[in-house]
């Protein structure tokens, strides 16, 4: 089985329950419009601390179902899983307090399956680049969010 771990971080200019509060306010938009990563969710659905939902992504020229399954652990961490046709994606989340910032990082492990086995390691660093991307736009639009209040 194929598999890479990755990682990467972004720190944001707020309070960290603020920062979390925001990317923890799932919702079916949360990859709609002009996106990296851009797709469509459904099936949203929260029990306590634990979210689950579909997405279907277009990109790299493929079309993608991952079912995720989320785990909060507020205001410090969440815990990521995600499965798909090619693989797995398993990873934390988390969000540190630095002076009046917070540090956001994402570690993951992504463990092809099937016929991922042949794709990952070849899309390997696009693959990289494509989920720090996304992560740094969520962001991105947290902050033009907060500056548009």
């Amino acid at each position: 089985m194929a598999s890479f771990e990755y990682r990467h971080e972004v720190l944001v200019r707020a309070p960290r329950e603020e920062a979390y509060a925001w990317w923890t306010d799932f919702s079916v938009d949360d990859h709609a419009g002009d996106r990296t990563l851009r797709g469509t969710r459904t099936d949203l659905r929260s029990e306590g601390d634990t979210w689950t939902w579909t997405d279907e992504y277009s990109t790299m020229g493929l079309r993608t179902r991952w079912r995720w399954h989320v785990t909060l652990h507020p205001p410090q961490w969440e815990e990521l899983h995600g499965e798909t046709k090619l693989g797995r994606l398993d990873g934390i989340i988390t969000f540190q307090e630095i002076r009046r910032e917070t540090r956001v990082q994402e570690v993951g492990m992504v463990t092809a399956m099937g016929i991922g086995n042949v794709l990952v390691p070849v899309l390997r660093r696009s693959l990289v680049r494509l989920l720090e991307k996304d992560f740094k736009e969520h962001w991105t639009e947290f902050h033009n969010e907060r500056r548009a209040r």
